[in-house]
């Protein structure tokens, strides 16, 4: 199995599991995961409580979604790298 090199890593973990792309306007959910806001509001349109994690499937009672301003630095950066690779 091939390491991935540490740019190849930091993309990875400054990208959407929903869309696949580099976040953007990424927020914090109740579980602790990331999204970009506008996929984990698509995702959870329409539906009613409990609202669950894409990702772990943790379940929480409201829409609650903090906003990640590092989080959003680091993805601009990671789509930087990506650019010159």
């Amino acid at each position: 199995m091939a390491t991935r090199s540490p740019t190849e890593s930091l993309q990875s973990e400054a990208s959407c599991s929903i869309c696949l792309g580099f976040f953007q306007d990424p927020v914090s959910i109740h579980c602790g995961h990331n999204f970009c806001r506008g996929c984990i509001a698509r995702c959870w349109e329409g539906l009613e409580a409990p609202f669950s994690c894409p990702q772990c499937r943790q379940t929480a009672p409201q829409k609650t979604f903090r906003p990640s301003r590092e989080l959003a630095k680091i993805a601009e950066i990671a789509g930087r790298l990506s650019l010159e690779a």
